[in-house]
Order: structure tokens, then sequence, then C-alpha cells
């Protein structure tokens, strides 16, 4: 063997290493690969955690750890950019089960639970440039307290041209920025061509700049990809004391547009950012067109009430002009379905032309637009109670539908009125009852003469019930109770109307 003849050039002395002429940086590159590859090999008999349960190839987030840990796997793959970074990555998502994540692998991350992250993070540092999916599912963060000094600020600091946001929505963050020419919004930083934010929001919070040049937007900073679906309601003010803040770009949605996309999307927060050469505008501050990608708004609105600004673009430049209108509080809240402004709002998101994905939901009048995802689900029937309650009554299940439900529409537009038509199954129970019909009202079930309307003659035959109430078109959710005793829930009935006309 070369070794037993002293042939191995290690015995001759001849080996790099023995003269010493190995590199520093090299040996400690080797040093940690080594180190990462025993730290990712589970000791014997430990537990392991498939992190991509649904094996969707996303990995699921329900700690404010979790999301963390996502800043040392930016790409989304699963494991830790850097092999330095290893230890830190484990912090968040220990001994994964080999597999997880099945053919093509993992391409990114989901909430599968509302955070909180004051708790554990008091100051949050922006995530770095994220270049993968990030599904919120329908939940949001909350907590979120950021004082930058050079970088970008917002959950991340950059999305790539790669990265994919939906679903997720960011409620009363708090970021004060002081790095002069840095960007912030409350998602995202900055948003790079070719990134998507689809049916996303940030609401309550505020963003604060200590110093000049500042790109500020409720959604995004700096935007150059597409944002579809989405709404920004967050206070943008200049701090004070603010030395020299000029050369600011603010705008209710987003603070620069460069070339970006945005679609069916508004903005209601109030903006009070001062100095030179500063710029604006409810929904965008600044409306930029670099060389060859020219910036679109289509559809997408601004609340001049709410942001206290006179237009919702600010500064303009170049050839291509795009506008985007802006209206008061009570014309935005007008529309309740896809009609009038929001005609054009039910879009496709999920890539299949086939069918629009009814992102919105308007509630009543007195309500904004918001994301399907924000309705709570009606809440769950009172507790069966003997001494007081017929237990004939519950024989009936308490969350059936109405047996039918038809409703007609007269009017069009803003005097668009439906009649529903609702018949309840009353189960076993055939004595006479009282009767009420609640109404939803985008939080609460609440009664018809609380909200103004009529209360319906409603009638009882046999072991049914039939209501006829007329409200606007997007009151279609209603419960019917019985006043004996404790109120007990006998059904809940959600109609609709396919003609938003």
């Amino acid at each position: 063997w070369p070794l037993a003849a002293g042939r191995w050039p290690l015995a001759a002395g001849r080996w790099p290493l023995a003269a010493g002429r190995w590199p520093l940086a090299l040996l400690v590159t080797l040093t940690l690969a080594a180190l990462a590859m025993l730290l990712s090999i589970p000791p014997a008999g430990a537990q392991t955690t498939d992190y991509d349960a649904d094996n969707d190839g996303l990995i699921e987030i329900n700690t404010p750890a979790k999301l963390n840990a996502v800043r040392y796997d930016l790409d989304g793959d699963g494991a830790a950019d850097n092999v330095g970074d290893a230890i830190d990555y484990a912090a968040g998502f220990p001994n994964p089960a080999s597999g997880q994540c099945p053919n093509p692998g993992c391409q990114g991350y989901e909430l599968t639970a509302g955070l909180n992250l004051a708790a554990d993070y008091p100051t949050w540092t922006p995530l770095g440039t994220y270049a993968a999916t990030l599904n919120g599912n329908g939940h949001a963060i909350r907590g979120m307290n950021i004082d930058a000094t050079t970088t970008n600020a917002g959950l991340f600091d950059t999305l790539s041209g790669a990265a994919r946001i939906r679903n997720l929505g960011i409620i009363a963050p708090i970021i004060r920025i002081s790095g002069t020419g840095a960007s912030a919004g409350g998602l995202a930083g900055v948003t790079d061509d070719g990134s998507i934010i689809d049916a996303s929001y940030v609401r309550g919070g505020s963003i604060t700049q200590a110093a000049p040049a500042r790109r500020m937007g409720g959604l995004v900073g700096t935007h150059a990809g597409t944002i579809r679906a989405s709404y920004a309601a967050i206070a943008i003010r200049t701090g004070d004391p603010c030395l020299n803040c000029n050369s600011n770009r603010a705008g209710g949605l987003v603070g620069r547009l460069t070339g970006g996309t945005i679609i069916a999307s508004y903005a209601t927060g109030a903006i009070s950012v001062t100095g030179l050469t500063t710029h604006t505008g409810g929904l965008v501050g600044q409306v930029h067109q670099p060389a060859g990608n020219p910036p679109v708004i289509t559809d997408s609105y601004c609340d001049l009430d709410a942001t206290g600004e006179t237009n919702c673009l600010g500064e303009v430049t170049g050839t291509a002009q795009p506008t985007s209108a802006g209206y008061a509080t009570a014309d935005l809240k007008r529309p309740t379905g896809y009609t009038g402004i929001y005609a054009n709002w039910n879009i496709d998101l999920d890539g299949d032309p086939a069918t629009d994905d009814d992102p919105w939901y308007f509630g009543t009048r007195r309500n904004y637009p918001v994301l399907w995802y924000q309705i709570p689900p009606p809440p769950a029937p009172p507790p069966y109670n003997p001494a007081h309650d017929h237990p004939e009554i519950y024989t009936n299940p308490r969350h059936e539908m109405a047996t039918s439900c038809e409703v007609r529409t007269t009017g069009e537009g803003d005097e668009a009125v439906s009649t529903s038509t609702l018949t309840f199954d009353l189960g076993n129970y055939t004595r006479p009852l009282t009767l009420a019909l609640s109404l939803w009202d985008g939080t609460h079930f609440r009664s018809l003469q609380s909200q103004n309307i009529a209360m319906p003659e409603l009638r009882q035959e046999g072991q049914t019930a039939t209501v006829e109430v007329a409200t606007d078109p997007a009151q279609t959710r209603f419960r019917l109770d019985s006043e004996y005793g404790l109120n007990l829930v006998l059904g809940y009935a959600d109609c609709h109307t396919d003609d938003p006309e």
C-alpha cells in the first residue's frame, strides 16, 4: 500500500498541509462544512419532524422562531443558504425529516397560524432578499417593530424577481427608518421586477422617517414587481425631529413605482410627509419609468379623505402616464359587490383563466372592501341547557343551511336591492315559536332592526319557517333564532345572486 511503503505524499511531507501552504480560508470552510454535515444528521433514535406535513412543497411556519429562521433560507429550499448558518436555521427547524417536500422539493414557506413577533423579537430585523413563495393562508403577522438605520425596512428587506407572496396580512407594524436613501413598506422595502404580491394587506400601525431621501409605501417602499388585489391602511409620516428630511417619496400603497404593476388594489392610510422636493400621493408617491419597463396601474384607487391627499399619484415622470382615480370615503364603501368602480376586481390570481378567484368581500355600505379570508366564520350556537331548552329543537343539526334560499335582485348599481326568500327546517319542533332573524354585518350577527331593516313577517308552517327580507345585494348571511329560554340558533343561511348588477 502507498501508505505502508511510505510513498503517500503526506508521509513524504509533500502535502500542501504539511508544507503549511493550505489557505486558512479553505481550512475554515472545510471545517465548517464537516460541522454542518454532522449537525444535519440527527443522533440515532432522535425524533425527526416533517415540516411539510401536507406535501405541498411549502415548509410550515407556526411560531415566530420559524419565521425568523427563514432569513437563513432565502431561496426557500428547506436548508440554510450558507454553511455557517446551519445552526441558526436549525433553531427554527431542528431535526427535519428526510424526504420532506416531495419532488421537485421545497419551494418556500406557508403560515399555518397567526404570529405575534413582539414577545420573542421586540425589535424585528427585516428578512433579507427573499426569492421563494410565502403563502400566508389568510393568517396575519402582528407585533412587528422595526428600527432600521441602514437597511430597507419591512417584513422583508427585498423581494427578488422569484418571490411570490400571497394571502398574507401585516397588522399594526411600527417601522422607524433613519438610513438615508432606504425604502420602507409594511410588507417589503423593495420589490424587484418579476416579484408578485397577491391578496395581501397592511393595516394599522405607522411608518415614520427620521432622515432624507425616503421611499415609503404602506405595502412596499420601492416597487418594480406586481401587486394584485391588495390594500394598505397604515399611517406614513415625518418623524419629529427629522433633520433635513427632503427628497421623499411617500404613497399610501407604494412609495416609488419604478416600472411595476398595480392591479385592483387601494390605499386609505393617512400621509403626513413634508420636506423640499417631496412627492406624495394617496396611492403612489412617485411614478418613475425606467427604460423598457413602463409602469401600469389598473382599477386601483385611493381614499382622498382618509389619506389627506389631493391626488392618488404624486410625481409622474416618463412618457407612460398611468392614472389612478381618487374617491371620497363614501364612494369607496358604496359598491357592495363587483359593480361600479369594482366591476373589474374579480380577477384571476391562480393562473387558471377559466375561473375568477373572487378575492374580495365587500360587506355593507359601512365597509371598505376586505379580502375574502378576513371574514370570520359565523359564531357557534350556544351550548344546550336542559333546564331551559327544548331538546326536540336540538334533534335538528344546528349548523344546517336553510333548506331553500331564493334571491331576486331589482334595480342596478347603487340602487340595487336583493330580496331573499329563506326556508328553515325546524326539525321535530312543531309548537308555536317566537322567531327572530339576524343579519351578518361583517363582524357580528345583529338584529334587522339595529340595521334599519324592517323585520319581515316570519311564517311558521308545520316543521318549517319561511321569511322574506330585502337588503343590499351583499347582505346575504342570515341567522334564525328562537327567543325561547336561551337564544337557540336554529340555522344559518348564506344566500347570494350570481348577477352582481
